[in-house]
């Protein structure tokens, strides 16, 4: 059976119109997923882009794929509005549980834990500890990180007990019963962290990017310190820092002997 032209012609300008509306919640989408709960960097180090991208995908088929399937021409009205509610109500449906999914995933701590940095979403936080956390600490932030330290373990037991734990993936820096606030650290971030030039010189491949980084912060190179920068997904970042221990930057780049 040939299709009917007129009812393709019809079904192609509705999806059409279907699209750009999917087309323009997609971007709003967007500006919220990578503009307040996932900047630059803690995009490319929890690897979001193919998260959301999937979301995108399911979004935009599933959409105008419908509306070009069950437009008709034949349809009354009333029949035709009654398919693209129905269709929409599945799509924003989609759309919120995707999105759900990735505000669950999002960043909310950005932990100093022996002598690196780490980027703690919110599915990784031991929320039952929050309690336990330091005052400011103790709620997720909706949107943006917030600092921390990580504390050394008070006994031999609780050493074991932080190993074993760690060995199972929930390192120091989720735990935030071990929360420090990050002011209290901050000599011993200073104290750990290495002069900048010298992780030029080892990584000559990526001076450049290192250079980039380091006038983005309006710091000379040689006054700006490095720590390694890592999340559960990635560990070949450093975060750039003031003489008094303040993130002022990033930069993709292994900061690991």
């Amino acid at each position: 059976m040939k299709p009917d032209p007129s009812r393709l012609s019809f079904a192609l300008r509705w999806a059409a119109g279907h699209l750009v509306i999917s087309v323009a919640a997609v971007a709003l989408a967007a500006l919220l997923v990578f503009g307040f709960w996932y900047p630059s960097p803690w995009r490319q180090l929890l690897g979001v882009g193919g998260v959301f991208g999937l979301v995108v995908g399911v979004d935009l088929v599933c959409g105008p794929l419908l509306t070009l399937v069950l437009a008709s021409p034949k349809k009354s009205r009333k029949e035709r509005w009654a398919d693209l509610s129905l269709v929409g109500a599945i799509q924003l449906i989609a759309l919120a549980y995707g999105l759900w999914s990735v505000f669950g995933a999002r960043p909310v701590a950005l932990v100093f834990e022996v002598d690196r940095l780490v980027v703690v979403t919110a599915n990784e936080v031991q929320t039952d500890q929050l309690n336990a956390a330091p005052e400011g600490l103790r709620t997720l932030p909706w949107a943006g990180v917030q600092l921390a330290g990580a504390r050394e373990p008070r006994s031999s037991t609780e050493y074991l007990e932080s190993l074993d734990l760690s060995l199972q993936g929930v390192t120091p820096a989720m735990r935030p019963a071990w929360w420090l606030p990050y002011e209290t650290v901050v000599p011993e971030v200073v104290k750990r962290a290495k002069p900048l030039d010298e992780l030029r010189k080892a990584r000559p491949q990526q001076a450049d990017l290192l250079e980039s980084a380091a006038v983005k912060t309006g710091l000379p190179m040689e006054k700006l310190l490095y720590l390694p920068l890592t999340s559960s997904k990635r560990t070949d970042w450093v975060a750039l820092l003031n003489a008094s221990g303040a993130i002022v930057g990033y930069a993709p780049v292994d900061g690991f002997d």
